[in-house]
């Protein structure tokens, strides 16, 4: 007999499947829609930071699949949760090719005149200051 769950069942990628689990987990416990745009901002740039946007970064190379997979479900799970405060359709399941979804978003977002690179800049002097030094003008 066959399994009829398989014919409802949309077609997802393992690591969309993965996304939407960690979204909903996440609800759960912390929810993000009361989260300001000041703290998921924060944590998008904080995320992209960690994760580069080049896999020949130092920290990169270090990782092992598992941690990098972790660090790319927690930057997707912030940028998700940054667009559905702007208002900016997504969802999990849009996620098959994460690294063109991501651009994706992300240019949604500046078009809804978040800055993410001027964000990230801040974000770069704030830590900067904290540990005692500005950062190079310009940076």
């Amino acid at each position: 007999m066959a399994d009829t769950r398989l014919a409802t069942m949309t077609t997802m990628s393992i690591y969309s499947e993965l996304l939407a689990m960690s979204l909903t987990l996440a609800d759960d416990a912390t929810d993000a829609r009361t989260s300001t745009e000041k703290v998921l901002l924060e944590e998008v740039v904080e995320c992209r930071d960690r994760l580069g946007t080049d896999r020949s970064t130092a920290l990169s190379r270090r990782l092992d699949a598992t941690s990098r997979i972790a660090m790319e479900l927690r930057y997707d799970r912030a940028l998700i949760n940054l667009c559905r405060l702007h208002a900016i359709p997504c969802d999990a399941a849009r996620f098959a090719r994460p690294q063109l979804e991501r651009r994706t978003l992300e240019d949604a977002l500046e078009a809804a005149g978040v800055d993410l690179r001027a964000a990230r800049a801040h974000g770069s002097r704030r830590a900067a200051a904290s540990h005692g030094h500005e950062p190079p003008a310009g940076s």
